[in-house]
């Protein structure tokens, strides 16, 4: 079954990567028989994904737009690529939805390969963001961080500067984070205080989660 399973993974990812297929390709290329081939296309019908097929010596299959969302399989560079990409969206509103261009970049760094992580890390480390330029002034990599604590409700220490330039540290419960059109927001509880605030996450010095509940 788990054999089964990783072949039709295999199956998806060839017929996402290119237009058109033929039998005989699939087949060399996974090492099975054309019987295979057209036995593990239909299992992909009954699940829902759509695969064409043409007759004939140059015909084939391909994957067109269906009901189910194929599972992507990148190597290194497309997934930093994506990763990139994802974060200048969630900083820049490029997709028009800052929100769920941070949720997909949330989802696809706690999956990432511990190398395309690091390699992420340094990008994050090295990017500089000027005052004034389009955007927030916010890292990413910060923006991930205050993400995962409000979706995991953890309760985490905030080093915070006001706008009067005062530097504290508190605990908070993290709730959402909001985005005005400008500037990024995190709505939170002070734990000290009992009482709900609004920080502002370009004046986040450092976040530690503590592993306890909000």
């Amino acid at each position: 079954m788990l054999a089964t399973s990783a072949r039709l993974l295999g199956l998806l990812n060839l017929l996402s990567s290119r237009p058109s297929w033929t039998c005989a390709e699939l087949a060399r290329s996974l090492k099975v028989t054309d019987r295979t081939v057209r036995r593990d296309i239909a299992r992909l019908r009954e699940l829902g994904y759509s695969v064409d097929s043409e007759a004939g010596p140059w015909g084939g299959y391909r994957l067109r737009a269906g009901s189910r969302v194929p599972p992507l399989i990148l190597d290194d560079e497309e997934a930093l690529a994506v990763a990139v990409g994802l974060g200048e969206a969630a900083l820049n509103r490029a997709l028009g939805s800052d929100q769920a261009a941070l949720s997909a970049l949330l989802k696809l760094r706690t999956v990432l390969p511990r190398r395309i992580a690091e390699r992420l890390g340094e990008l994050d480390d090295a990017l500089v963001l000027l005052p004034g330029a389009r955007g927030s002034g916010v890292s990413p990599a910060l923006l991930l961080e205050l993400a995962a604590v409000c979706r995991r409700a953890e309760r985490a220490r905030l080093a915070y500067t006001d706008a009067e330039g005062q530097a504290t540290v508190r605990d908070i419960d993290p709730y959402r984070l909001v985005h005005t059109g400008r500037l990024w927001y995190l709505v939170a509880r002070d734990v000290a205080r009992g009482q709900w605030r609004t920080f502002r996450a370009d004046r986040v010095d450092r976040l530690q989660p503590t592993g306890r509940p909000a």
